[in-house]
């Protein structure tokens, strides 16, 4: 089979990015995305254990392809936790308390776990390797939210977690909540650069049916057809820095003709900010910001999503605290 390497690629640019597509012909639609920076960002910030990186970088994903569609203001939440989402020692429950990842339109991803990296070490010595996200929750309950914002009520689907691949989740609760008949792919994995430096990239696509109706009729069979093509696709093709996206959907699916929107740009946001996280510290009674202090007066605030450590004097709290007024 030809790889399309004569073809041209309206998409372009390799890396964090994301696509709508549709089969000719097929009541088929689809998104596809790559993340290149924007993974080794998210993941690499926090030197993340094998597992749990693959974890983030599968939410992170899911609320790229799921988020990308939704035409609203707000933002959606994909969110995996344990039985306690506490990340104690409890028994039967798996060291990732929860893993949790939003998209913005328009200001892109974050992502981040809270685990116990003591039981990740061990079960991934006892299991040889990476495990999957059945084990590393032991259970628990997969969301997805939306939340529009501006004090509206939030929507939320909730399923169990299933399977290795928060995929899998993905897909049930597709199937579950929105009666969509849903596959996706997702793979998250290092590749080596100059020097022997080691970065994450991710890549990841989801598929969908559309609806029959009177003028399309039944869609079940058009739907079979593509994600018998759709799962031949292979981790390393997803994440391979050498294959655009434009590339991998032609491999896929050029003897059905696909129709490839331009590409979007996918973006890493973090909420963290010096003036906001001085407030939030001002609205902090005294005798409470006294026990947070440390030696030399300073309060010190580090944010989980990006893991940057943020250092505030007293006098910049208490202006703070004035501009609060």
């Amino acid at each position: 089979m030809s790889d399309g390497s004569q073809i041209p690629d309206t998409l372009g640019a390799v890396d964090d990015t994301i696509s709508t597509f549709q089969l000719e012909g097929r009541s088929v639609r689809g998104r596809i995305v790559r993340l290149g920076a924007i993974a080794d960002t998210i993941l690499g910030s926090h030197n993340y254990p094998e597992s749990v990186a693959r974890l983030v970088g599968e939410a992170v994903m899911i609320a790229a392809l799921v988020g990308d569609s939704l035409k609203i203001e707000g933002k959606l939440i994909i969110q995996a936790s344990g039985p306690s989402a506490q990340g104690q020692n409890i028994e039967g429950e798996g060291p990732v308390g929860f893993v949790v990842a939003d998209y913005v339109p328009g200001e892109g991803v974050r992502g981040y776990a809270k685990y116990d990296a003591d039981r990740v070490k061990r079960l991934e010595t006892i299991e040889g390797g990476p495990v999957g996200a059945d084990r590393l929750l032991g259970g628990g309950n997969f969301a997805m939210t939306i939340d529009p914002g501006q004090g509206m009520e939030r929507y939320q689907g909730v399923t169990q977690v299933t399977g290795t691949s928060l995929a899998e989740s993905a897909e049930h609760y597709f199937v579950q909540s929105e009666q969509v008949p849903t596959r996706l792919k997702l793979a998250v994995g290092r590749q080596v650069v100059d020097g022997g430096r080691q970065i994450w990239r991710a890549g990841g696509m989801l598929i969908q049916r559309i609806a029959g109706d009177d003028a399309r009729g039944d869609t079940d069979g058009d739907f079979d057809h593509a994600r018998a093509l759709f799962d031949t696709v292979g981790d390393d093709e997803l994440i391979d820095p050498g294959l655009t996206s434009g590339r991998v959907l032609f491999r896929l699916f050029h003897e059905e003709g696909v129709r490839v929107e331009q590409a979007t740009p996918v973006m890493r946001r973090c909420a963290c900010e010096q003036e906001r996280l001085a407030k939030l510290l001002a609205r902090f009674p005294s005798d409470d910001r006294n026990h947070m202090a440390r030696e030399d007066g300073t309060v010190a605030m580090t944010c989980e999503y990006c893991n940057k450590e943020w250092t505030f004097t007293a006098a910049e709290i208490d202006a703070a605290g004035k501009a609060n007024d």
